[in-house]
């Protein structure tokens, strides 16, 4: 890994986005009948510039909320700061932040935040620096694995077929809808998957101990991959360490917020942990997560969103090598599979990194007109 500069932030932009016409993954918290998105820019004082994602996908309009923290709150704190590493500066912010964050009651918001503005900044410096993450991190094989997320009952034949014919090998089945109906739709997908596939489930955190334990027990015998959030991610550890001696591993980590949240886990049995580019940590997060994992414990990058926040979760699992797979979902959703272009092809059950300078793929500007959300309207200069 070699050094980066030390670049000064002149200028920070948030734009929401939201598609209409794509097609939501049913889950048993809700629907997103569109697909809103927050992205940030941030430029130094040579103009060059980086592109981060902040986590928004519920509720509907939580990309203007957070919108406007970052240009009221956020923003201003950054001008004129230096830094070389990204860490510097989420270090910075949640020291003279998170008071103000916890008296608001958003602290895993103010999360959220610091994570899409640590993608922003790693984009920032490694487009500076003229490289990319692959060449910064001296990665020998820039293709991260991937499984295809989000199935749903309606179309899990269809989208099977179609996501093995890409090389893909695992299939993440969304349950949370009822034990019979959750129990069947697995039976179901499990006589169907050809030789050499896979599947895991994910209800959401939707159900609570008891009826985990019993789905569990009653899918074991079709060898699921994981079990994802079987309950709320605050259920007290005794309920962890209850469902991970049954047998699949369990896997979660979209809703765990910092370093000791994922070790409380892990030591209650969380057998793969899944954290969120824009939810938590961001690059740095995920990177130091992974360097502290026990032996035994794997990191597969969690991820529903744009194009900019996938092809971050993607170098993740590029970094982290061969025990790390990363979530794509299947559901068609503009701003994954047009915003920054044909980035996000998969092929042998792969997706290659982009080859110019920086972390992520930079929107499109005409695709960020087209899904630009024209209801947020940008604080005056």
């Amino acid at each position: 890994m070699r050094d980066l500069p030390s670049l000064t932030i002149a200028k920070v932009a948030v734009v929401p986005l939201r598609a209409r016409g794509g097609v939501s993954p049913k889950m048993a918290l809700g629907l997103m009948q569109e697909r809103p998105a927050l992205l940030m820019r941030v430029e130094d004082d040579q103009g060059a510039y980086g592109w981060g994602e902040i986590w928004a996908n519920f509720p509907p309009r939580a990309n203007l909320h957070k919108a406007h923290l970052v240009e009221d709150i956020i923003g201003p704190r950054l001008t004129g700061q230096s830094f070389s590493d990204p860490r510097e500066i989420g270090q910075s912010l949640r020291a003279s932040l998170r008071t103000y964050f916890l008296h608001i009651g958003q602290l895993q918001v103010f999360e959220h935040l610091l994570a899409g503005l640590d993608l922003a900044l790693w984009d920032l410096v490694l487009r500076a620096a003229g490289r990319n993450a692959v060449e910064h991190f001296g990665v020998e094989h820039p293709f991260a694995r991937v499984y295809a997320s989000s199935i749903n009952p309606e179309d899990a034949d269809a989208m099977v077929d179609r996501h093995w014919k890409a090389g893909e090998t695992l299939f993440k089945l969304k349950l949370g809808f009822g034990e019979d109906r959750d129990i069947a739709f697995v039976s179901r997908v499990a006589d169907m998957l050809p030789d050499g596939a896979w599947f895991a489930v994910d209800p959401n955190q939707t159900w609570d101990v008891q009826t985990a334990s019993r789905i569990i027990r009653a899918i074991a015998e079709f060898d699921p991959a994981f079990v994802e959030e079987p309950i709320p991610a605050d259920r007290p550890l005794a309920e962890w360490e209850a469902l991970a001696r049954i047998g699949p591993p369990i896997a979660g980590g979209e809703n765990l917020y910092g370093q000791e949240e994922f070790s409380r886990l892990i030591d209650a049995g969380l057998g793969i942990v899944q954290p969120d580019v824009a939810k938590w940590g961001g690059l740095s997060g995920a990177l130091d997560l992974a360097a502290s994992l026990p032996g035994g414990v794997a990191l597969w990058p969690h991820f529903m969103g744009t194009s900019v926040g996938q092809v971050a979760a993607l170098t993740v699992s590029v970094i982290i090598g061969a025990s790390s797979t990363c979530e794509m979902d299947v559901n068609r959703n503009a701003l994954r599979t047009d915003l920054s272009g044909p980035v996000l092809k998969i092929l042998d059950g792969s997706v290659a990194l982009p080859t110019d300078p920086g972390l992520t793929a930079p929107p499109l500007p005409h695709e960020l007109d087209r899904y630009r959300d024209l209801t947020f309207t940008p604080r005056a200069a």
